[in-house]
């Protein structure tokens, strides 16, 4: 209902509206206001789904990588520290022997020392994303997946698959 006051050569107006919604073909007819909050619902499981995704993918390549990781430092541990391990010794056997000069000891000895640095700090950056694999995956799904394969270990640094 609304109230016109209009010009002096006019008189003052008053509507009244009055709408009355036919009922033919109600059933093939959209309610808008239901259809615009299914949408928003639609929507945000969308959002939901997509984020879910996203999230998993990060996990994925975080596991990926600390599963490199892990082989990695096994393969330190298997080849390159016991050879490393070897020159050291043989270069301290040839300078017994009067063969080989103390700069080659130290230097062999530093080469050491460089490895074994280097499979600590790979044992590091694997511990860092076991914590961010561990901080990602929440405590409910990591109790329901106990006994699955993907089971990580207590200390992932320590051992070697």
């Amino acid at each position: 209902m609304t109230y016109s006051q209009r010009g002096s050569a006019y008189s003052n107006m008053v509507s009244v509206n009055v709408a009355i919604p036919l009922q033919w073909d109600q059933k093939n007819r959209q309610d808008r206001e239901l259809a615009a909050k299914l949408a928003l619902a639609d929507q945000a499981e969308a959002q939901r789904e997509e984020s879910l995704r996203a999230h998993i993918s990060e996990v994925r390549a975080q596991i990926q990588d600390w599963e490199n990781g892990r082989e990695r430092r096994a393969r330190y541990e298997r080849e390159l520290l016991p050879l490393a391990r070897e020159r050291t010794q043989a270069a301290l056997g040839a300078y017994r022997g009067g063969k080989a000069s103390l700069s080659e000891v130290l230097s062999a000895r530093r080469n050491e020392i460089e490895v074994r640095m280097q499979a600590l700090q790979l044992e590091m950056e694997t511990a860092r994303l076991w914590a961010q694999i561990n901080f990602m995956i929440p405590d409910e799904a990591a109790s329901r997946h106990a006994n699955t394969p993907t089971n990580f270990p207590a200390n992932p640094a320590r051992e070697t698959k």
